[in-house]
């Protein structure tokens, strides 16, 4: 019993250290970006950003069924589309996909398929804060290649308390069930 309750405690201290102290990636060039949807935030906006700064020319984002209306809104109307950026010559290629369910597995085992049907051998997610090292669990899990994870620099307001309370028991049922 006090070996069970020593384990709980060592998997809950890392867990929330996971979430609350996430490691962020930032490679200098990557296959593709893969946007998973989200909160209110910037995902999507970083990860033109990121691709106008030529760390890749594709961009590959989630768009369930029920996105919120921002995220949504700021994603559709680049759906299928090749987007001209503000650096001259540069354009980008934005491929929404359907996540396999509308969880962080089904994103990741929808983009995994995209990036093999491609022949990509690495890809950044772009997420916020709080769910950088759920998000890595399962791409690690289902992507063969480099995946690399980071963060958008505009937080969410979402409280450090409901963030550990959230992903905590996510980031513990990404370690016990695997996505892939």
């Amino acid at each position: 019993m006090t070996l069970l309750v020593l384990v709980a405690a060592v998997a809950g201290l890392s867990a929330g250290s996971a979430v609350l102290h996430p490691r962020v990636d930032s490679p200098e060039r990557v296959d593709a970006i893969v946007v998973v949807a989200g909160a209110n935030d910037d995902r999507y906006t970083y990860a033109r950003h990121l691709a106008a700064a030529e760390i890749t020319d594709r961009i590959v984002a989630s768009r369930p069924p029920r996105a919120n209306d921002r995220y949504a809104a700021d994603l559709d109307p680049d759906c299928g589309a090749t987007i001209s950026l503000e650096t001259p010559g540069r354009r980008i290629h934005v491929e929404c996909f359907t996540p396999d369910f509308d969880t962080t597995e089904g994103e990741a085992t929808a983009a995994t398929r995209i990036a093999r049907e491609r022949g990509w051998g690495s890809i950044l997610v772009v997420t916020n804060w709080s769910h950088v090292s759920r998000a890595r669990i399962y791409f690690e899990q289902c992507f063969e290649g480099a995946v690399y994870v980071t963060d958008t620099p505009r937080p969410l307001s979402k409280s450090r308390k409901d963030a550990l309370l959230h992903e905590t028991g996510g980031y513990v049922k990404a370690l016990l069930k695997p996505a892939c």
